[in-house]
């Protein structure tokens, strides 16, 4: 699974908009739904920043 699949994945679990999720780690709404439909990359800092909200972690980007 790419990375922005499992972020996406865990948006759509804890049922937050993307406006929301976008405003609590300073992102435009607009890049960040391209960026979890997959047709925009993800900065390194976005992608950190996300998975601090989302209380991602490492592994939860491995396969099993």
């Amino acid at each position: 699974m790419k990375a922005y699949e499992v972020v996406a994945n865990k948006v759509e679990e804890r049922g937050i908009t993307t406006a929301e999720l976008a405003r609590r780690v300073g992102m435009h709404s607009v890049l960040l739904g391209r960026s979890l439909k997959g047709n925009r990359n993800l900065s390194a800092d976005e992608l950190v920043n996300l998975c601090v909200e989302l209380n991602l972690k490492l592994s939860d980007f491995t396969k099993d």
